[in-house]
């Protein structure tokens, strides 16, 4: 499709852009005629180089340069594209259409700078995006995202309201203020924009995941487990909805209930160390103790230093008295401090030759 869009915009370049022939240099000329037929050829590199003579040759002709920036722009070396298109458009080259071309490069390249958390670069580059299509929705949910990566919740929610504004049917802004409410524990509001993006796309499943747990967080378990239960209801091979409605039951209680969906969450997502310890709660809720060991062991070989992993795998130690595990497994989650009073009284417990209770 992007391909299609290139040709298009390359048809494009040769009406509007004038006759070739009045660029001021002939040798110019040639160059532009060779680079525009590897172009047609989807020869973008060698394109690039005989535009590149094109321009060197002549630093007025517009539409070597905007087909230049083409050629960069399929060689996805964004920055080269960017100097290419911004002088087209200062030579009046493509009028109208060039500002469509450079706010999408611009959106590109702040995306790729974005993904190497470059954030302050890839403001700049959505910055100059919006200077060109100001009520971009899309370009105004990228920068929120940025300014939520530098922790500006100012900036971020500023740009989320604003691409609310400018598509109100747009799920993801009102996903991205929800989360920015719920990271400030501002949970009434938080759910309330993960409602309206559900209710804007009922089948984004980032918006169920962000109110389960905000209902998590707020201790409102029945509403967590209905609401994920929609979720995987939808879309069946959602894991994290599978993982939160698990939890939920967990906490409910519920640990036999639990251990379906927590099973399911580990084959969808069998890397996910938290799947595999909420499913070994579940399992030893049930008195199932030994699968509570497997599950636990899972997952501290998924991620090093999970230590309330290691808090279950020494209860179940216990529950199956193997007490040097146990010992072991205690001794380990004793670096967290969250656990190391509940372990120390374990420990001790067991050093007096007692049988810690659980």
């Amino acid at each position: 499709m992007r391909m299609l869009a290139l040709f298009v915009v390359l048809a494009v370049l040769v009406l509007a852009s004038g006759d070739p022939a009045q660029a001021q240099n002939p040798e110019a000329v040639e160059h532009y005629r060779a680079g525009y037929e590897l172009l047609k050829a989807r020869n973008y590199r060698s394109a690039a180089i005989e535009l590149e003579q094109a321009v060197v040759l002549d630093s007025t002709y517009g539409a070597a340069y905007a087909a230049l920036g083409m050629a960069f722009n399929v060689l996805n070396e964004y920055p080269k594209a960017i100097a290419a298109y911004e002088r087209a458009r200062q030579l009046g080259a493509m009028p109208g259409r060039i500002d469509a071309e450079l706010a999408q490069l611009y959106r590109r390249s702040g995306t790729e700078l974005f993904e190497q958390r470059k954030y302050q670069e890839a403001i700049a580059r959505f910055t100059a995006a919006l200077e060109l299509e100001p009520n971009n929705a899309n370009t105004l949910y990228a920068m929120g995202l940025c300014y939520s990566g530098l922790l500006d919740d100012q900036g971020a929610e500023q740009a989320f309201r604003r691409a609310i504004a400018a598509d109100p049917r747009a799920a993801k802004p009102l996903r991205g203020l929800a989360d920015l409410h719920r990271r400030q524990r501002q949970y009434s509001a938080a759910a309330e924009e993960y409602t309206k993006a559900i209710s804007v796309d009922s089948t984004y499943m980032d918006s169920y995941g962000g109110l389960a747990q905000v209902l998590l967080e707020t201790n409102e378990l029945e509403k967590a487990v209905d609401l994920m239960r929609q979720a995987v209801r939808i879309d069946p091979k959602y894991a994290e909805g599978h993982l939160y409605l698990g939890t939920a039951l967990n906490r409910l209680g519920r640990h036999a209930e639990a251990v379906a969906p927590l099973t399911e969450a580990t084959k969808l997502q069998p890397t996910n160390a938290e799947a595999h310890y909420r499913l070994g709660e579940a399992h030893f809720g049930k008195g199932a103790y030994r699968e509570a060991l497997a599950a636990g062991q899972e997952a501290v070989r998924r991620q090093r230093g999970f230590h309330a992993a290691e808090v279950l795998l020494g209860d179940a130690s216990v529950k199956l008295g193997q007490l040097d595990q146990a010992k072991s497994w205690y001794t380990q989650a004793m670096q967290d401090s969250r656990f190391r009073d509940y372990c120390r009284h374990q420990l001790e417990a067991l050093a007096q030759g007692r049988t810690p209770d659980l």
